[in-house]
């Protein structure tokens, strides 16, 4: 203590935040995320893994080579030995995967778009009133 000034406020007691209050902080500040880091992590994880967990359960029982041909559509799901299950892994397959791929590049696509637009829409392209159209029309028609 002897480098720390006189007039220096002593600390007995360090607050600390619990884990519940750290974790909770954390999770709302994600809403503050980018539109495809927020969209991956609170939309696109939990698809995946339900997917993910379905693959696995579904490779365990009719086997990993049939649930890999169910998922891509190569091997129909009524020739399984667990029918039931391999129509959901096969519907997800169908479904979901395209899905998730095409939410992402949707996302990467209308960000760049949105990070390179300068200027907007309506700044570069401006309403046109009935009145300034009928006269645009009039000295067409008299060309």
């Amino acid at each position: 203590m002897a480098d720390v000034p006189a007039d220096f406020p002593a600390v007995t007691a360090v607050a600390r935040e619990r884990r519940r209050e750290l974790l909770r902080r954390w999770w709302r500040s994600q809403g503050h995320q980018r539109n495809l880091r927020y969209w991956l992590f609170f939309r696109g994880l939990p698809v995946l893994s339900a997917l993910v967990v379905l693959y696995v359960v579904t490779g365990f029982v009719v086997g990993w080579r049939d649930a890999y041909d169910v998922s891509l559509g190569i091997e129909s799901p009524a020739e399984t030995s667990a029918p039931v299950l391999a129509w959901f892994l096969s519907v997800a397959g169908w479904l979901v995967m395209p899905g998730v791929a095409g939410a992402v590049a949707g996302y990467v696509v209308s960000d760049s778009i949105g990070s390179r637009r300068s200027r907007s829409l309506t700044d570069s392209f401006p309403q046109i009133n009935k009145d300034d159209l009928r006269e645009i029309l009039r000295e067409l028609d008299d060309e």
